[in-house]
């Protein structure tokens, strides 16, 4: 007997396996963002309000730049931490959390439905070729 999830189920695990995946991977993902603006700053010659917009969308703080020179990722990370302890490495995740997770739960919904529809499919073609053979 094959177990199916229920649209509801296949939904709410969907949406819990990317919310953990998420949190897990999310500082990871910061120190990325992070590490792409050093980089840009110190390839292109931009004005100062440049620098402070683009700043502004990775804290949510106008003009403020985020961190200095950053060696790798895992000393981005640690500055991080120090400047703001635990919750400064998941600064900005709700809006993170907002997209995947919705975005995981219908694509995991969709999966299973589309997986149960072509199991019925399947079995009701089994059953009229099996139907013929008598």
């Amino acid at each position: 007997s094959v177990m199916t999830l229920t649209p509801l189920e296949a939904f709410f695990f969907g949406a819990l396996a990317k919310t953990g995946a998420t949190v897990v991977t999310y500082p990871l993902q910061l120190a990325q963002v992070l590490l792409r603006l050093q980089s840009k700053r110190t390839t292109m010659s931009t004005t100062p309000s440049t620098v402070n917009s683009t700043a502004s969308n990775v804290n949510g703080k106008t003009g403020e730049i985020i961190g200095g020179k950053y060696s790798g990722t895992i000393d981005c990370l640690y500055q991080q931490f120090l400047r703001g302890g635990l919750p400064a490495l998941f600064h900005g995740m709700n809006a993170k959390l907002l997209q995947t997770v919705l975005t995981a739960a219908f694509t995991f919904l969709t999966y299973e439905q589309t997986l149960t529809l072509v199991g019925w499919i399947y079995g009701a073609l089994r059953y009229n070729h099996a139907r013929k053979q008598k």
